[in-house]
């Protein structure tokens, strides 16, 4: 569909309400709603917004130093023609996934939803293009307090019955949507459920992540539940990621490049190139995928989250996870989470990806152990090193990481790091209950 056709097409399907998203730093939907009576303007023209709305932490606290302030002028979110989804749950309105414009009509270094489109350009520079699927983890719980909406087990029958309504009203509005759910399970922790989505294009796929989510907690909230995504929500609970599968294909002919029957690996050239891409920026790639402080309270050794910079097949302690051989090979990386910026995050992973096309990288024989419980010894023996133990050392990693600096681009890779460093330093000033338990009374 061409862009001056977006208006009409509204107006015909029924639509009195255009919300035009794009994503901020902190990976959070932000835009607003535009009525009927101005689908035309905004279809050519877009909205504006502050540039100064991108120097703002989660909290909407300005960060110190800001790159962009009240005077730094605007934005202009046009809506992306193609990327316009129906909202069931919100009768006769739509969602259209904008670019980010200057005023004089070029892309604004500081998209994120575009920086997606630059890796995924780069790519197919090389001949190759990517199938990208996204796996949310995500709890319910029945209030504030945490109670899980079940207690039932991990995969269990049970654990999809007790919440057989809410799954089946998901369900169905991602088909009013065109998002096609290839499976929900109850995952380990009590509440917890974890939902794939076909893959797709990078930009796509990353798209219908953020149209799930939005999805997953309007269901929620209509049967009276919370949902969260949140890495670590309780200390006693099971974490929640947001595993990345990616699988490379001929840009030409869309044949498969990622498994290779004949390699002991059964990895093709390009695709164990890639992955050793993958295992060479993993620090970073920590600092985009994972870059709050609760992130890193998920990444432990020995409890089914990544802790450790490896690849396997088959293998869920690793970092990197090649889930099966032949029709089923691909690469999962796992340490990344729902507090990420996902477009950022997947151009990250692109980018990185190439430095190890580029580099003819090798990543070493797959690691067949549960490393999360190796001895250090072992670990060292087998040159294992750990990812970040700390999110202010993902972080440093990534401003230090020349292939993800040059992908994003200086803005990006500045602005990104502003606020999340901002938040980071806001968390370390506050006191939990913890420390009041522990030294409120300590002499």
């Amino acid at each position: 569909m061409v862009l001056g056709t977006l208006a009409d097409r509204l107006v015909a399907e029924g639509y009195a309400q255009l919300w035009i998203c794009y994503t901020d730093y902190n990976g959070r939907l932000a835009g607003r709603s535009i009525p009927r009576s101005r689908f035309a303007h905004v279809a050519e023209r877009g909205t504006n917004f502050a540039k100064a709305n991108f120097n703002f932490t989660i909290l909407d606290q300005q960060v110190p130093d800001p790159r962009f302030t009240a005077d730094t002028g605007d934005v202009l979110a046009i809506p992306d023609p193609e990327a316009v989804y129906p909202l069931p749950f919100h009768p006769a309105s739509a969602l259209s996934f904008a670019l980010l414009h200057e005023e004089d009509g070029s892309l604004w270094a500081g998209c994120p939803r575009a920086a997606l489109q630059r890796a995924t350009a780069a790519l197919a520079d090389a001949g190759l293009s990517a199938l990208v699927g996204l796996e949310p983890e995500f709890y319910l719980f029945t209030d504030e307090a945490l109670t899980p909406a079940t207690q039932a087990g991990m995969y269990t029958i049970a654990g999809l019955d007790a919440q057989a309504v809410f799954i089946e009203q998901l369900t169905q509005h991602l088909v009013e949507m065109d998002i096609p759910l290839e499976q929900i399970g109850k995952e380990y922790g009590p509440g917890q459920y974890e939902a794939t989505v076909s893959p797709a294009d990078p930009v796509t796929a990353v798209d219908r992540y953020l149209l799930f989510r939005l999805t997953v907690r309007s269901v929620a909230r209509a049967h009276g539940l919370l949902a969260s995504f949140m890495p670590k929500p309780d200390a006693a609970l099971a974490g929640c990621g947001l595993h990345v599968h990616l699988s490379l294909r001929d840009l030409a002919t869309g044949a498969d490049r990622t498994s290779d029957p004949d390699h002991p690996s059964g990895l093709s050239t390009e695709a164990r190139a890639f992955l050793a891409g993958w295992l060479a920026h993993a620090e970073a790639l920590t600092g985009l995928g994972a870059p709050t402080a609760n992130s890193a309270k998920r990444l432990q050794p020995a409890s089914w989250a990544p802790a450790h910079i490896c690849w396997g097949i088959g293998n869920r302690a690793a970092l990197v996870r090649v889930p099966g051989l032949g029709t089923r090979a691909r690469l999962e990386f796992r340490s990344g989470d729902n507090t990420c910026n996902p477009y950022l995050y997947v151009a990250g992973l692109i980018w990185a990806g190439l430095d190890g096309l580029q580099r003819g990288l090798d990543p070493g024989p797959p690691v067949e152990a549960d490393v999360g419980r190796l001895p250090a010894s072992e670990l060292a023996a087998r040159d294992i090193r750990f990812l970040p133990r700390s999110t202010e050392a993902a972080l440093d990693a990534l401003a230090e990481d020349t292939a993800l600096a040059t992908g994003l681009g200086p803005l990006l890779h500045q602005e990104f790091l502003r606020v999340k460093r901002a938040e980071l330093a806001s968390y370390g000033l506050q006191v939990t209950p913890w420390e009041r338990a522990a030294y409120f009374e300590a002499p």
